[in-house]
C-alpha cells in the first residue's frame, strides 16, 4: 500500500519571516529602480557594475541623479546577496520543507542574477552612455526584459514565501474555491501581460502618446484619430487592458471574499486585490492628468502594479491548494493533507 505524503509544515518560522523580508526588500528595489527610470537616472553611470570605475564614485551622494542609479546598484547587490542566503538556507532545510520550495528558490536565484546581468547589458549597450546618440534598439530591448524579469523574479520570492509560511499548511480543503482558481491563473497571466505592455510603453517614452483621459482626444471622442505604435500601445495599455483588468480583478476579489467563508487566508488577499486595484487605477488616471510632472506618482503606479500581481498570485496559489487540497483519512479522527 501507497503511503501518503503530506505537505509538511514550514517547522522554521526564521526561514519563513527571512522570505518575507526578502520579499519586503525587493519591493524596495522595485521603487527605487522605478523611481531611477522614472527621473530619467539611468545612465546616470555609463559603466557597469562599477560605478564610473568605483563602488564609492565621487560626489555620488550629491547628485541626485547619481545618488538614485548607485543607490539602485547598492540595493540591487543587498537583494541579490539575501536571495543566495535565502537559497543556501531552502538548500540545507529542502528535506523538511514543503515540495516545490528548493525550486523555487533555485529560479529566484537565477532569476535575480539574470535582472542584474540585464540591467548592466542595458547600460553598457546604450549609446547615450559614450556619446549624444538616441538610445538603441538593443538597449530599449533589455530595459524591457529588465522589468518584465523584475516581475518574474517578485513572483517567484512571493511564491516561495508563500509556501515557506505557516498558513500554507493551515490551509483546508475547500472544493469551492476551484473557480477561484482557474479565474486567478487567468488573472495573474493577464495581469503580466499588461505590465509587458505597460513597460514597453514606458521605455519608449509612449506614456503620454494620449495626453487625455478617459476621452482619447482633447475634442472628447473616445478612440484616437491618428493611429501609429505608439498610440496604439497607449490605448491598449491605459484604455483596453486597464479597464478588462480593473473589472476582472474587482469581480476575482469579490468572489474570492464571498467564497472564504470568512477564511482570513484567502479573505485578507482578496481584499487586498480589491483595494490595490482601485489605487491602480486612480494613480493610472493621475499619471495622465498631471502630465506625468510628479513623478513620484509614476512610481508609485509601477510599484504598486507589482503589488498587483503578487497579491493576485497568492490569492490564486492559496485557493488553488484549497481547491484541490486531498483528504484521506489515515486513522480514526486523524487526517493527513495532501
Amino acid at each position: 500500500m501507497n503511503a501518503t505524503r503530506s505537505t509538511p509544515p514550514s517547522d522554521n518560522p526564521r526561514l519563513a519571516l527571512f522570505a518575507k523580508v526578502v520579499v519586503s526588500l525587493t519591493f524596495v528595489l522595485l521603487f527605487i529602480g522605478g523611481h531611477t527610470t522614472t527621473s530619467g537616472a539611468g545612465m546616470a553611470f555609463p559603466d557597469w557594475p562599477l560605478s564610473n570605475g568605483s563602488l564609492n564614485p565621487s560626489g555620488w551622494l550629491t547628485n541626485f541623479f547619481m545618488f538614485l542609479e548607485h543607490g539602485h546598484r547598492l540595493t540591487a547587490g543587498l537583494v541579490a546577496t539575501l536571495v543566495a542566503v535565502l537559497f543556501a538556507w531552502v538548500w540545507v532545510r529542502r528535506a523538511v520543507l514543503p515540495r516545490g520550495a528548493f525550486a523555487l528558490a533555485g529560479f529566484a536565484l537565477a532569476g535575480v542574477l539574470a535582472q542584474a546581468v540585464l540591467g548592466g547589458l542595458r547600460v553598457i549597450l546604450d549609446p547615450q552612455g559614450i556619446a549624444a546618440a538616441p538610445t538603441s534598439s538593443t538597449a530599449t530591448t533589455f530595459r524591457v526584459l529588465h522589468g518584465c524579469v523584475a516581475q518574474i523574479d517578485l513572483c517567484l520570492l512571493v511564491a516561495l514565501a508563500a509556501i515557506l509560511s505557516p498558513a500554507w499548511s493551515e490551509i483546508r480543503p475547500a472544493p469551492r474555491m476551484r473557480g477561484i482558481a482557474k479565474l486567478g491563473r487567468i488573472a495573474v497571466a493577464l495581469i503580466f501581460v499588461q505590465l509587458i505592455v505597460g513597460a514597453a510603453m514606458r521605455h519608449l517614452g509612449a506614456g503620454l502618446a494620449i495626453p487625455t483621459f478617459p476621452q482619447a482626444n482633447p475634442d472628447g471622442s473616445w478612440m484616437p484619430h491618428v493611429h501609429n505604435a505608439y498610440v496604439d500601445l497607449n490605448f491598449t495599455h491605459t484604455r483596453f487592458g486597464s479597464v478588462v483588468i480593473t473589472l476582472l480583478l474587482l469581480h476575482l476579489g469579490a468572489s474570492a471574499f464571498r467564497k472564504s467563508d470568512g477564511d482570513a487566508r484567502i479573505a485578507r488577499p482578496a481584499a487586498l486585490l480589491g483595494a490595490l486595484i482601485l489605487v491602480q487605477f486612480t494613480l493610472g488616471m493621475f499619471v495622465i492628468w498631471t502630465q506625468k510632472q510628479q513623478p513620484l506618482i509614476t512610481t508609485l503606479h509601477v510599484v504598486n502594479g507589482a503589488a498587483v500581481l503578487a497579491t493576485c498570485l497568492l490569492l490564486t496559489m492559496r485557493a488553488f491548494r484549497a481547491a484541490y487540497l486531498e483528504t484521506r483519512p489515515v486513522a480514526r479522527g486523524s487526517e493527513v493533507l495532501v
